[in-house]
């Protein structure tokens, strides 16, 4: 059998390369049973055969073909050298990455010389479709190259210094890597912003999208723009095709374009866009369609390690969202060999600090090692986000800087560069598979979109609200849509309902998705409420199943049951019959966290809403926890007089729970009365006692005001003192007067002329205190005791309220403007309504509410000029959500006439389930 001439060649060429090395006194061994790129390994010596203990492989080339691409010298017109070029990277990256120096030699078999050139990343040059590297005609393999020889052989091992923001020649990014590069570190392939105007290649062009330098990108940023553009490199390149769609999704948050792009056969391209799109699915809380996306490419068998390791990290992200932990964990274990394989490769290293987390997540407290995470994660790539998120936030600062320094002056053509470089820090930590930097990242980045929102802005509240409920921020959630509950626009709070699908909430997201509901679900209509409610409800009675599949870390029954109940006012009648017969049918709670819940729930359900059936079945509960016991005390209460008697007993002991469920005070036996009276006072006594000693008990019914109501309804055993002694106790918390204080000014009308007398210092003292209190938990947000002594002050003693007070007031804090809008409105001196109209565009909203009420109680006397009314009711629809609450609340207790039914049909269709339940009741009476 004849063997091919080209074996021949290739074979006598390495073996006499290997005759010319050992001419040198170089050691020469051939590698024919593991070639993946070298053919000889030679051991460097000096000019005495000394071994000095460096290696090189050598690739050998041989042939007339190797020599066509020669390079001629400009003047004399000698060949001064040859380029050799692949179109495949693997060799070139190859030799250039080993951590042995490789020589690649071309042997010219006619003039029985070897050429040969130090493979180094920045001597390869990209032809567009590969590469390409010069072989100078002066390197022959000889004694006059041996210096030059022995340099390459014992040339320093390869290391890379990635500080700075700028890097020396010494870095180049392998050919083979540029794209995995461009998305997870793309300051090594993007061009510095100072390059110049040459327009990027496809690789660039993505690793600029990924810096957000989206106003570089203009010439290139569209395929018609490219069409008209000169120079463009490489147009035909399907990576622009996976740029156009990132772009897409990058840009406008739209990912639909990644769906539909050329089918290829390269597989780093392959890789690279399934991870974007892994990277897309993952922001839109589909994590079923990131792992599906992935998991059709792990299997391509010619994967290199780094980019099998960059799929399983994003496969890791996606089975934690689904609760899959024990697969997400050994998958993260696989990616953390990276350490040994890539030491330097910087995208491995971001890799390995992303499974580093994760597998700390995922392991117990006591096999957690502190130490090793924070080696692992600080990174460079970790470092880089780090600059371009304080880059944002900087230019943010600065923002919000000179709009209060009233800087007047313009920038022309500005660029968002805040959202700009948050956004950028968002694709760096998806495309990383960080799924808690990325959590963070998109956290800020929405919490910015909201504060810049206005409030026609409606969908980009939307969109930013639920990036929040998304990223897992349950706290930022919760303070923003509180601020839209109160603020608006409401019509966000509206379509995010309607949005949500809980059944497909991933993992991270479940927690703050159903805190949501909880704070906003009176704003869902009857069909998204109904939905939502009837998959709470087979949460609780199936609790199991949702841990099995999520693992979640937060005590769902009871965030289940607070989603449930921000619900209660929104559902039809036929879901609420579902949740009743749910509490009816539940085994003895004794868990005092889940029976508080139940509670709430119990409270929701109108008195007249169960049957007589039902309260049979709850009376017949008599084991659960308190906090049930004591709501479903109340339904019964409020349904049979005996049972409502039958608490005469509990409260004679103080207890304030079986006295709210009484109902009206003023219908208590005056000895029960007396007895519950010296229970609170020796209570108070106490509480004040532990106050001076700095020994507080928070939460609960306040005392004092329960005290101050009984008293002002049963004056022959009333015991002011305690009040009294409450409130001048500078150490009393503000959560133990705050309601005192408003219940003395709803009964200012009541209260004894001596009293009055004795109270009026007290409550001046409170309002001189400091505003600055040492603690301010428990107690409504945007008050404060000042506030609320003022208010009391007014109220107990109007005929000593001056113009110059209000002045005063409206000058003050909010709380103090709140104050002046209450007194206007109880008062309805001439000349008021105007600053009380004033009053109704404060930027704060209890300020407007309360502006607004004080307008509304006008109406309440006899009826109103339309023109009030008009006014009014306008007043109500720009003043935001919980202006409409407290107006609709206030217009239920005024004496009903035209004026105020007229109002509460304006308020039929709002989108507060709230509000409109109320209105039912007012136009019922």
């Amino acid at each position: 059998m004849r063997a091919p001439q080209n074996e021949a060649t290739g074979t006598s060429g390495q073996s006499f390369v290997k005759g010319e090395f050992e001419e040198l006194g170089w050691g020469a061994v051939p590698n024919p049973e593991h070639d993946l790129g070298t053919d000889l390994w030679l051991m460097a010596r000096d000019e005495n055969r000394f071994d000095l203990g460096a290696l090189v492989g050598a690739q050998v080339k041989t042939g007339e073909s190797y020599f066509k691409s020669a390079k001629k010298d400009d003047e004399s017109g000698e060949v001064v050298g040859w380029w050799y070029a692949e179109e495949d990277d693997s060799h070139f990256d190859y030799w250039s990455e080993h951590t042995t120096p490789h020589i690649l030699v071309l042997r010219d078999s006619k003039t029985k010389t070897s050429f040969w050139v130090h493979v180094t990343s920045d001597a390869i040059q990209s032809t567009g479709k590969g590469n390409k590297i010069f072989v100078p005609a002066l390197q022959t393999v000889d004694e006059g190259c041996r210096n030059a020889l022995t340099s390459v052989a014992t040339s320093p091992t390869k290391t890379v210094s990635l500080d700075g923001s700028a890097w020396g020649a010494s870095w180049k990014v392998p050919q083979s890597d540029r794209l995995r590069y461009a998305l997870i570190a793309p300051r090594l392939v993007a061009p510095h912003p100072n390059k110049g105007e040459a327009h990027p290649d496809p690789t660039e062009a993505m690793a600029m999208l990924m810096q957000g330098r989206f106003s570089d990108l203009r010439d290139v940023a569209l395929p018609e723009t490219r069409k008209e553009a000169e120079g463009i490199a490489d147009p035909d390149s399907y990576v622009w095709d996976l740029f156009d769609a990132a772009w897409k999704w990058a840009v406008s948050g739209d990912p639909s374009s990644l769906s539909d792009l050329p089918e290829v056969t390269d597989d780093r391209y392959l890789v690279a866009t399934a991870v974007v799109r892994a990277a897309a699915f993952m922001e839109h809380g589909q994590p079923e369609a990131a792992l599906a996306a992935v998991r059709a490419v792990r299997s391509l068998e010619s994967l290199g390690t780094v980019d099998l390791a960059w799929l399983r990290s994003h496969e890791s992200r996606c089975l934690v969202e689904l609760g899959q932990l024990e697969e997400a964990r050994n998958l993260a274990l696989e990616v953390q060999k990276l350490r040994a394989v890539a030491p330097l490769d910087p995208t491995a290293t971001a890799l390995v600090a992303v499974s580093s987390v994760l597998v700390f997540d995922m392991s117990g407290f006591g096999t957690r090692d502190v130490g090793e995470l924070i080696q692992s994660i600080d990174t460079s790539t970790r470092w880089w986000r780090s600059q371009t998120i304080a880059s944002g936030l900087e230019k943010h600062f600065n923002e919000q800087f000179n709009r209060w320094g009233r800087d007047a002056s313009v920038t022309w053509a500005a660029a968002d560069t805040v959202w700009t470089s948050l956004r950028s820090a968002t694709l760096l930590a998806g495309l990383s598979a960080d799924h808690s930097g990325w959590r963070h990242t998109m956290s800020l980045l929405a919490r910015r979109e909201l504060m810049k929102a206005t409030p026609a802005d409606a969908d980009v509240v939307l969109e930013s609200l639920t990036d929040l409920i998304r990223a897992g921020a349950k706290k930022e959630l919760v303070l923003a849509t509180r601020k839209l509950c109160d603020d608006g626009p409401v019509q966000p709070l509206v379509a995010l309902t309607a949005r949500l699908d809980l059944e497909s909430t991933p993992r991270s997201s479940l927690d703050s998705a159903l805190a949501f509901l909880c704070h906003a679900g009176e704003f869902a209509d009857a069909a998204n409420a109904d939905r939502h409610a009837k998959w709470l409800i087979s949460t609780l009675e199936n609790a199991g199943e949702l841990l099995d599949r999520l693992k979640p870390r937060f005590f769902v029954e009871t965030a289940v049951m607070e989603a449930l109940s921000g619900l209660m006012r929104s559902i039809s009648s036929a879901t609420k019959r579902r949740v009743m017969d749910h509490i009816l049918g539940l085994p003895v709670i004794e868990d005092q966290s889940l029976a508080a819940g139940y509670g709430r729930l119990v409270a929701l359900v109108e008195d007249d809403e169960w049957l007589e059936v039902d309260r049979v079945r709850l009376a017949a509960r008599t084991d659960d926890n308190w906090e049930l016991q004591d709501d479903i005390d109340g339904v019964l209460a409020a349904n049979d007089p005996d049972f409502r008697t039958g608490l005469q007993d509990k409260i004679r002991q103080g207890d304030l729970t079986a006295l709210s469920n009484f109902g009206k005070v003023n219908e208590l036996p005056e000895d029960v009365a007396g007895s519950a009276i010296t229970h609170l006072a020796s209570r108070i006594d106490t509480q004040v006692t532990n106050a001076r000693e700095g020994t507080y008990g928070i939460g609960g019914p306040e005392l004092g005001q329960a005290l101050v109501v009984l008293n002002a309804w049963h004056p022959t055993v009333a015991d002011w003192v305690a009040v009294e002694t409450l409130l001048a106790e500078p150490k009393s918390h503000p959560s133990h007067i705050l309601r005192t204080l408003h219940a003395l000014g709803q009964v200012a009308k009541q209260l004894p002329e001596g009293e009055r007398e004795r109270l009026k210092p007290i409550l001046e003292g409170i309002t001189h205190r400091s505003a600055d209190e040492p603690d301010t938990s428990f107690i409504p947000p945007n008050s404060s005791p000042q506030a609320a002594a003022k208010l009391a002050l007014f109220r107990i003693f109007p005929e000593e309220l001056m113009d110059l007070t209000i002045q005063d007031l409206l000058s003050g804090t909010p709380s103090d403007r709140e104050v002046a809008a209450t007194t206007l409105g109880d008062r309805r001196a001439k000349g008021d309504q105007n600053l009380l109209v004033s009053l109704a565009r404060d930027p704060q909203p209890q300020v407007r509410a309360a502006a607004i009420v004080g307008l509304a109680k006008s109406l309440s006397e006899e009826e109103a000029g339309a023109e009030l009314s008009a006014r009014v009711r306008n007043m109500v629809e720009a003043g935001g959500p919980l202006t409409a609450r407290q107006v609709s609340g206030h217009l239920i207790s005024m004496p009903s006439n035209g004026t105020q039914r007229g109002l509460l049909r304006s308020l039929s269709d709002h989108p507060s389930s709230l509000v409109r339940a109320r209105v039912a009741v007012g136009l019922r009476s």
